[in-house]
């Protein structure tokens, strides 16, 4: 049987680094995270054939009846939560961190999700690099199909994300915005197809409208406000789509104060020899302290423009980010010497895109 995968080893970005292999004049505006070429690869016809010829699937197209009663709303269910074989009908569900519970995780809206921005990641990347208008009117149709058409468009909140069924009334929770923590890289995608076939002003509208929407109800709305509050992976990666997406809206006094934020984070999360202890105290401790760090690194380079040098900061315990990537550095090598409690197998070479994304950061990005 192969190896289970654990959560959060998924890689976020869909799209990397090397905005120079961008022909000139390709560029709308530049993406924060992206790396067009990069996504594409060794075999881009391959992908961009793939990405023109998948279906349009909506977030009302779901495997499981919405249990808001609306089609629209993204719904999913809690990654490490089973019935309980103590009670009748297993409600309420428990908790078995580590070990995610694949059938139910299928019933819910996750693989929509992924599949929008997946697909759309490539078709811009195809837009960018190599000018297809195949490319930019097929990434405007999803747009126009997941956040314009009234018919179609998802409800711009997450209120039943990460649902842990038989508990507070089958609401979702807010650790459940780890879900929509990709919607960093949508922004990248947006920022690639500005003024591409197919995004007229009305689409265009459309979306910042459902972007500013989404970024109130983050920073406003209960669950928002606890995952915001959240000290763990959860927070950083909160911060991570709060400042993405305030940057695209172009509220920039707002994401500069959400990532100097982080500073205190890094504080709580970091000790002075680079160790996680938040993340190390789960079941997966190796892939959750490589999984924040992730969050932390996006972080700093989505801050360094707004003048916000995470990278370089020592908290007054004396930890930083660039302690926490050396602390995993002679795991990456042997993973199974891990001294801590890791149940899912970690291959050599997993820290390898991190310490890619930190030679970014170093000299650092100057204001602008």
């Amino acid at each position: 049987m192969a190896p289970r995968r654990p959560y959060p080893m998924k890689s976020l970005p869909l799209l990397a680094c090397l905005l120079s292999l961008l022909p000139a004049g390709a560029q709308a505006a530049a993406p924060f995270l992206a790396d067009p070429a990069a996504l594409l690869g060794s075999a881009p016809e391959r992908k961009l054939r793939s990405a023109l010829a998948a279906p349009i699937v909506d977030i009302t197209r779901k495997a499981r009846p919405s249990p808001s009663g609306d089609p629209h709303d993204y719904i999913s269910y809690g990654r490490y939560w089973w019935p309980d074989p103590a009670r009748p009908g297993g409600l309420p569900y428990v908790q078995k961190d580590g070990h995610p519970n694949e059938a139910q995780i299928a019933q819910g809206d996750e693989r929509l999700l992924d599949a929008l921005l997946k697909n759309i990641a490539l078709l811009a990347a195809g837009w960018a690099v190599d000018r297809r208008e195949d490319c930019a009117l097929r990434a405007a149709e999803w747009l126009r199909a997941w956040f314009a058409t009234p018919a179609t468009r998802i409800t711009p909140s997450f209120a039943y994300a990460q649902i842990r069924l038989g508990r507070d009334h089958n609401r979702g929770s807010a650790s459940g915005l780890i879900d929509t923590r990709g919607l960093a890289g949508l922004v990248d995608t947006l920022r690639l197809l500005e003024g591409a076939p197919g995004m007229d002003a009305g689409l265009d509208a459309a979306v910042r409208a459902w972007v500013a929407a989404y970024l109130d109800w983050l920073t406003t709305s209960p669950n928002g406000r606890q995952e915001h509050a959240a000290r763990n992976n959860h927070g950083s990666w909160y911060l991570v789509q709060a400042v993405a997406l305030a940057r695209y809206l172009g509220r920039d006094d707002q994401a500069r104060a959400l990532a100097r934020e982080d500073f205190a984070r890094i504080d709580w999360q970091i000790e002075a020899d680079g160790r996680q202890p938040l993340e190390i105290a789960r079941t997966d401790g190796l892939s959750y302290s490589r999984f924040n760090l992730e969050a932390q690194l996006q972080l700093a380079r989505l801050a360094a423009p707004l003048g916000v040098d995470l990278w370089h900061y020592t908290s007054p315990r004396g930890g930083s980010l660039r302690r926490a990537l050396d602390y995993l550095k002679p795991f990456d090598v042997a993973p199974g010497t891990w001294p801590h409690h890791q149940l899912a197998a970690v291959k050599p070479g997993f820290l390898q895109p991190l310490l890619a994304e930190a030679a970014r950061l170093d000299p650092p990005v100057p204001p602008g």
